[in-house]
């Protein structure tokens, strides 16, 4: 789960980068409206939103298989 848990991390500081980028090509945090600057903004927060959808699939598909095991060790003890 550890490796799960690290990319979801690396997602979170990707997307406050991108954050940040995308602050920086307005005029809140910029000189001016930076169009260029704003697109390459967004397409890295799709990257690190996509970083976060993997890590949750991993980590449910790991919880799956835990379910599964004790499944069936459940139903070996039956028989």
């Amino acid at each position: 789960m550890i490796p799960w848990r690290a990319l979801q991390v690396v997602a979170a500081v990707a997307l406050i980068a991108c954050i940040d980028l995308a602050l920086k090509a307005t005029p809140v945090r910029g000189d001016d409206w930076n169009a260029g600057r704003l697109l390459y903004a967004g397409s890295g927060m799709v990257t690190a939103l996509t970083l976060f959808a993997l890590a949750a699939i991993g980590i449910g598909q790991r919880r799956l298989a835990e379910r599964l095991a004790a499944i069936e060790q459940a139903l070996t003890r039956r028989e």
